[in-house]
């Protein structure tokens, strides 16, 4: 590993553990410490109940860590993961193309080949149907596509443009 790569990739790490971390911590504290300020100070009957930040402190603590595990549960995990999930999905321009490399270069013909034995063998046992050849034909057309880097399905329209010009940038840098 080159002394550039190994810089970059702690560089990534610190970035990861910043934003996880040190910036929620950041945060919190200076929630707390606005609302502390700001409210719990000017409010009569709150101040009587936190007469002191750590007092608050505590009970913000107890509160926002439960309110945080069951908000992460249920609204993240039930629901804001699946459409994050399928953002990701379709920003992915290997979804409807092949990835170049092993992919293109060995699975796709490797299916073509597959998809001519199955045929051959069918057609020798008499079991060839025309919706079975129809069928065969159907998938070795979409290969075909595939392993000349065009895509196959519905390209998402938001993710069209970009996934063309990531494919072709791939395979640019790799020809």
């Amino acid at each position: 590993m080159s002394l550039g790569e190994w810089i970059g990739r702690r560089f990534w790490e610190s970035r990861q553990f910043y934003s996880a971390y040190i910036a929620l911590f950041i945060a919190i504290s200076n929630w707390i410490t606005i609302q502390y300020r700001l409210l719990l100070e000017n409010i009569p009957i709150l101040n009587a109940m936190f007469s002191n930040i750590w007092v608050f402190l505590v009970v913000a603590t107890v509160v926002f860590t439960i309110l945080s595990i069951l908000g992460g549960h249920y609204i993240h995990r039930k629901r804001q993961f699946r459409i994050e999930q399928a953002v990701a999905i379709e920003e992915n321009p290997y979804l409807y193309r092949a990835a170049p490399g092993k992919e293109r270069d060995l699975m796709i013909p490797m299916g073509i080949l597959q998809l001519d034995a199955t045929e051959a063998i069918l057609r020798a046992n008499n079991m060839l149907t025309d919706e079975k050849k129809k069928q065969i034909d159907a998938f070795k057309n979409e290969l075909k596509k595939l392993s000349q880097g065009l895509p196959i399905g519905a390209v998402p329209a938001a993710s069209t443009t970009t996934a063309r010009q990531g494919v072709e940038k791939r395979d640019n840098a790799l020809a």
